[in-house]
Parts: structure tokens; C-alpha cells; sequence
């Protein structure tokens, strides 16, 4: 006859999980905030990327197209061929290293998919 109750929430212990679950929406409202945060960033680090190879590929391609214009001449020395050799490659171990980074950018961009998660 005197048995209490003990599943019933007294309002001290309601009071707490009130509390707990705005602690919880709110650390997951600023996680969201965070990860959205993020995802714009690396967006825009991926644009810049994008935007950087461009602007470098430019003059990378009159370097190549005059290396090999005078790589094509007879009348050149061996000190200047050797000159000219040296020049195309370097410019075309940089066309390798630009084209390995937009590679890395597009792989690094994230995705509408994986953005619409949260």
C-alpha cells in the first residue's frame, strides 16, 4: 500500500534532461554550423586551386610552345640545345605537377551527396 512510484520523473530530474537536450541540440546546431563552415571552405579552396593552375598554365604553354619552336632550329649550339632541353622539361615537370594538383582539387571538393547529410 505505501510503495512508491519510482519510475514516475520527479521535475528535478525532468528539469535535467530538459537541460541536457538543449545542451545536445545546441552542440549540434554548432556542429552543423562547423561542418557547413568547412565544407565552404574547402570549396573555395578548391576554386582557388582551380583558378591558380589556370593562371599558371597559361604562360606554361607559350614556355613549352617556344622550347619546342627552338628545340626545332638547326642552327643552334649544343650549349643552347642543352639550354633549350632543360628549359622544355622543367616546363613539363610543372605541367605534371599542376595537372597532379587539380587532380587532388577535384578529388578534395566535396560532393552535393555528402554536403546534404546534415
Amino acid at each position: 500500500m505505501g510503495r512508491v512510484n519510482t519510475s514516475a520523473t520527479t521535475p528535478k530530474k525532468a528539469g535535467k534532461k530538459r537541460q541536457d537536450n538543449h545542451s545536445l541540440e545546441l552542440e549540434y546546431s554548432q556542429l552543423k554550423e562547423e561542418n557547413r563552415r568547412l565544407l565552404d571552405l574547402a570549396e573555395w579552396r578548391a576554386a582557388s586551386m582551380a583558378h591558380l593552375a589556370h593562371e599558371l598554365r597559361t604562360p606554361l604553354t607559350s614556355i613549352l610552345g617556344f622550347s619546342e619552336i627552338l628545340l626545332s632550329q638547326e642552327q643552334l649550339t649544343d650549349a643552347q640545345r642543352n639550354f633549350c632541353e632543360r628549359i622544355q622539361n622543367s616546363a613539363q615537370q610543372l605541367q605534371r605537377t599542376l595537372n597532379h594538383m587539380a587532380d587532388l582539387s577535384r578529388m578534395d571538393t566535396p560532393s552535393d551527396d555528402n554536403s546534404s547529410s546534415l
